[in-house]
């Protein structure tokens, strides 16, 4: 059974988001105590097709790499998975505007994903013996 921190598994997540082309992606870390979780990931999407393929591919990761999590929620325009500590929404760009759910979390802190990824191994890749380019 695999084991990461939220953190890991936020980072994780925006990886998969940005491999399945979201756009605006956001990662925030939730002071201790406020939510019942501790990363916000959200995405837009182009389409309801993308924001599909988006949720239920970290929906598959969660899956495979054994974490807890529970069945894909929502429908068009807005979609999440939530990961137990993780919760990772996508929208469309106009349910985004429309909802403006950026605001929710006002306590939040950005998390400087594209920096952190780079330092963090894609655990696929070393289950398939990938190396990433």
């Amino acid at each position: 059974m695999s084991t990461y921190t939220p953190r890991e598994l936020a980072l994780h997540a925006a990886r998969l988001c940005l491999d399945k082309g979201a756009l605006e992606l956001r990662v925030m870390a939730l002071p201790p105590g406020t939510a019942l979780f501790d990363y916000v990931v959200l995405s837009s999407a182009r389409s309801d097709r993308q924001t599909h393929a988006i949720v239920d591919e970290v929906h598959k990761f969660c899956k495979r790499h054994k974490l807890g999590h529970h069945p894909v929620e929502g429908e068009s325009g807005w979609m999440l998975v939530d990961c137990l500590d993780v919760v990772v929404h996508c929208l469309s760009v106009e349910q985004r505007a429309r909802y403006q759910i950026d605001s929710l979390w006002k306590a939040a802190r950005d998390v400087d994903y594209e920096a952190e990824l780079k330092k963090l191994p894609n655990p696929d890749q070393v289950l398939t013996g990938g190396s990433k380019s």
